[in-house]
C-alpha cells in the first residue's frame, strides 16, 4: 500500500465521476499536475522517485489531503495527480551527486587468471618434453638401423672373405713369395709406411702432402714401388689373393677400412679424422688378409 498526499490550498471536493472524453490511466494528467502545482515529478517503475518545486514559495500548502490507495491495484479512471506525492522544495535546492572510485582488476592478475596462465604454461612443457622424447626415439630408431646394416655388411664381407680363402687354399705359393718376414716388395712398403707415421688424416687424401685415408696410404706406399692398386677399401679387397698367414706388406681388410700388416701383430693404418697415422697394434676381429706383391 502507498501513501499519497495531494497538495492543494482549497479543500478537496472532487467527485469520482468522468466526463465523457479519452481514456484516463494512470499516467494522464502528469502534465496538468506540473502545471498546477508548479512541480516535477520523477516516476519509475511504478514507484515515485522525487519530486521538486519549481515555485519560490516553500511553505507547504495549508489544506493538505491524505489518501491512502494501492496504486497497483488502482482503476484506469484514478488521475495521476492523485497518485504521487508532491513535496514542495525552495528554487535554490541543488542536488547532491556522490561519487566512488572503482577499482578493475585485470583478469590477467586474478587468482583464477594466474592460475590459468599456470596451467597453460605447464601444458606447453609437457608438450615440449613429449615432442623431445620423440626426437629422441627417432634418432635411437636410425642409431639401431644403422648398426644393423653395418652389422648385415660385415657377415657378408666374412662370407666372401671365407670363400676366397677357401680357393686360395688351393693355390700354390713359393716360398719366395710366402716368408715370416714377407716379400721384399711388401716389407719396402712397410718401411715407407712407418716413415709416414703421424701424417694427418684427411678423408679422400691420396698423398702425404695433403693427408691420407686409409686407402690412401696402402696406395700410395705401394706406387712408390711400382704397383699400381685401386683406390678405394672395397676395390682392395680383391687387389690380390687372400691368405691365412699373413706377412709384412699384406692388406688387413675388414668392411670399409683397410691397414698394413706390419708383422708380429702389427699395423699401420690411417683410422679417423683427428687421428695421425700411426702404428698400432692388430685390433681387428677376423679380418681379411690380401697378398698384393
Amino acid at each position: 500500500m502507498a501513501t499519497l498526499t495531494h497538495a492543494t490550498n482549497q479543500p478537496t471536493t472532487r467527485g469520482r465521476h468522468r466526463a465523457e472524453g479519452p481514456a484516463v490511466t494512470p499516467l494522464t494528467g502528469v502534465g496538468e499536475a506540473a502545471v498546477k502545482t508548479g512541480a516535477i515529478a520523477a516516476v519509475t517503475g511504478g514507484m515515485l522517485a522525487s519530486v521538486f518545486s519549481s515555485s519560490a514559495s516553500a511553505a507547504p500548502a495549508e489544506n493538505t489531503r491524505t489518501t491512502t490507495l494501492d496504486y497497483n491495484r488502482a482503476e484506469a479512471n484514478v488521475l495521476a495527480d492523485e497518485l504521487v506525492d508532491v513535496v514542495r522544495v525552495p528554487a535554490q535546492a541543488q542536488p547532491q551527486v556522490e561519487t566512488t572510485t572503482i577499482k578493475i582488476t585485470p583478469y590477467a592478475e586474478t587468482d583464477e587468471g594466474k592460475a590459468e596462465a599456470a596451467r597453460i604454461a605447464e601444458e606447453r612443457r609437457q608438450a615440449k618434453l613429449e615432442r623431445q622424447a620423440e626426437l629422441e626415439a627417432q634418432r635411437q630408431a636410425e642409431l639401431e638401423a644403422e648398426r644393423q646394416a653395418e652389422a648385415e655388411a660385415a657377415a657378408a664381407a666374412e662370407a666372401e672373405a671365407a670363400a676366397a680363402e677357401a680357393s686360395a687354399s688351393t693355390t700354390t705359393t713359393t716360398s719366395t713369395t710366402s716368408t715370416s718376414t714377407g716379400s721384399s716388395i711388401g716389407q719396402q712398403a712397410v718401411n715407407l709406411a712407418m716413415e709416414l707415421v703421424g701424417t694427418p688424416y684427411v678423408l679422400g687424401g691420396s698423398t702425404p702432402s695433403e693427408g691420407l685415408d686409409c686407402s690412401g696410404l696402402i696406395t700410395y706406399v705401394y706406387s712408390q714401388l711400382g704397383v699400381s692398386l685401386p683406390r678405394t677399401s672395397s676395390e682392395l679387397h680383391y687387389a690380390g689373393t687372400a691368405v691365412s698367414d699373413p706377412v709384412a706388406g699384406d692388406i688387413v681388410w675388414t668392411s670399409g677400412h683397410v691397414s698394413l700388416y706390419a708383422g708380429n701383430g702389427m699395423i699401420v693404418e690411417a683410422v679417423q679424422p683427428g687421428t695421425p697415422l700411426r702404428y698400432t697394434t692388430m685390433w681387428q676381429s677376423n679380418p681379411t688378409f690380401v697378398r698384393v706383391a
